[in-house]
């Protein structure tokens, strides 16, 4: 009897330690999922390389009157009126759409080294250097890269050109409007980059991982990295797998993407391009931190070939693409891809992310499992002192942090703050954890931290709760139930066998004295 409600009250106890084991990860705020997570967070660079001759272009002589004869059939068939509005109107379209056919080389050519590239965002998931980002990010896309080319190299050319024709289409008393302006100069830079000769290409990825520092040279900071797995551009799996060669570099959390719903709070960090590489802002300094926006999941969505993504409302744009989506508690959930955009620009509330169990995929292909860097667990450890309020501790922790992997600025701005508030307060600043906790107030979040229980959320705390309660209320009827069975067979040693009744026949109840009301 002992040894039985000894292995009842041993079960019991490991059910209750086990209790906690499956309450899900703790919801932050959002400052701390901001500060833990963009050091691990980086611009992605790919960069051509190549030798470009180009050609002279003049245009057949009958392009004019092909022109006009079309706007005379358009308005014969009543396509257009006979407005001069509608019919520059109609020019101007016109010669946007065929310029390249009308187009001939001079014979003079032009030769350069010209280098272009894309931007995008990405995240570190093991402390060697794995990242992840979109396919569409590194790939080479001819089409994309020669436009790149042409866009770098005659830019200037192509506006000239535009801003020449908008003048004379003034002069006739049309004003072109910017996005005719924007379609004339895309089609002189089409018209130079499909009859453009490249050679001795060269293609190289870099990451930025936020630490350069001010007055330095910007390129001379990224890390080269080289592709190690890489999926299809939309609507294939748009993921690529990137490996730099270092250490101990700061990393990002996974999470689990089964348990995503409409409505769940998300936040998107990258570096897009309007926020990064705007010559309105310092560039440099852009290039250090990623910018944070939140959302929600909107809904989840099947691409054309069948496979599920996630539509958010997170507000996204170019250069986003390949950055993390983070849920409420500070894991990556999704990989921000592409938005819709229709002739007015992007559309909101229309952005797309692949889920993080695709990435994983892709990881684990090439046998790499994602893993906490030591950078990124001790830089945890000391914004939670700073948090808890060892000052002394954390500015400790953080200037090892520095020395080991320096120019980090967001550890620089904590390592600031943590002296500020130790200077501050000098009485709590080097307590211990357990002196603090009868001398020093608890640091808590308005909303949040004041609610808890015992440490817990007040769900978690009453799930444990009601978890403790039928367990005790098992373990009490089993104990009864044994105590039961020892006194039937004490009374059956002492010849005193108890009733029963066989199976075969059914019970008959005694029949009662007192009827109870």
């Amino acid at each position: 009897m002992k040894k039985r409600l000894a292995a009842v009250i041993l079960a019991f106890l490991l059910i209750f330690a086990a209790i906690p084991a499956v309450v899900t990860a703790e919801t932050i705020d959002t400052r701390t999922l901001a500060t833990i997570n963009k050091p691990g967070v980086v611009l992605v660079n790919t960069t051509w390389t190549a030798d470009v001759t180009w050609y002279e272009f003049a245009f057949d002589a009958d392009f004019e009157d092909d022109v006009w004869d079309e706007i005379e059939w358009m308005i014969i068939n009543d396509e257009i009126g006979t407005s001069d509005e509608e019919m520059y109107e109609a020019m101007v379209w016109l010669i946007t759409n065929n310029l390249e056919y009308y187009a001939f080389t001079t014979g003079n050519v032009t030769t350069e080294y010209v280098s272009a590239g894309v931007v995008g965002s990405g995240f570190i998931v093991t402390p060697d250097g794995y990242m992840v980002t979109n396919a569409h990010v590194v790939e080479t896309d001819e089409d994309e890269m020669y436009m790149a080319f042409a866009w770098s190299a005659l830019e200037d050319t192509a506006t000239e050109a535009t801003n020449a024709f908008m003048a004379d289409m003034r002069r006739l008393g049309y004003q072109m409007s910017d996005y005719e302006w924007e379609m004339m100069a895309n089609a002189w830079l089409s018209l130079f980059a499909q009859t453009m000769d490249v050679n001795n290409l060269r293609t190289s990825y870099q990451a930025f991982i936020g630490n350069v520092t001010p007055g330095s040279d910007v390129s001379a900071k990224g890390k080269r990295a080289e592709i190690r797995r890489i999926g299809a551009s939309i609507p294939g799996k748009d993921i690529a797998i990137l490996k730099m060669d270092a250490t101990n570099l700061p990393t990002v959390t996974l999470g689990d993407d089964t348990d995503i719903r409409t409505g769940d709070q998300v936040y998107a960090m990258g570096y897009p391009a309007s926020a990064t590489l705007s010559d309105a802002l310092n560039i440099m300094q852009a290039i250090q931190e990623p910018t944070l926006t939140q959302g929600i999941i909107s809904a989840r969505k099947e691409m054309s070939n069948g496979w599920t993504i996630f539509q958010t409302d997170v507000d996204i744009h170019g250069g986003n693409s390949g950055g993390p989506l983070f849920n409420s508690a500070g894991e990556v959930i999704g990989v921000n891809t592409f938005g819709m955009i229709d002739e007015a620009g992007s559309v909101a509330g229309m952005n797309f992310a692949i889920p993080i169990s695709v990435a994983k995929e892709f990881l684990n292909e090439i046998n790499v499992t994602p893993t906490e860097s030591k950078f990124t667990s001790d830089f945890k450890r000391a914004h939670a002192m700073v948090e808890s309020g060892d000052y002394l501790g954390a500015v400790e922790l953080l200037r090892s942090i520095n020395d080991v992997n320096p120019g980090f600025p967001v550890v620089q701005e904590l390592l600031a703050s943590a002296r500020q508030l130790a200077d501050a307060n000098p009485t709590t600043a080097g307590q211990k954890d357990d002196e603090r906790e009868t001398t020093a107030p608890l640091v808590t979040e308005p909303g949040k931290d004041e609610n808890k229980i015992l440490g817990m959320k007040p769900t978690t705390f009453y799930i444990i709760l009601a978890a403790a309660i039928i367990v005790i209320a098992l373990l009490v009827v089993l104990i009864l139930v044994l105590k039961k069975r020892s006194s039937a067979k004490k009374a059956q040693a002492q010849g005193h066998a108890p009733q029963y009744y066989p199976p075969q026949q059914p019970y008959q109840a005694p029949p009662m004295q007192q009827q109870l009301p």
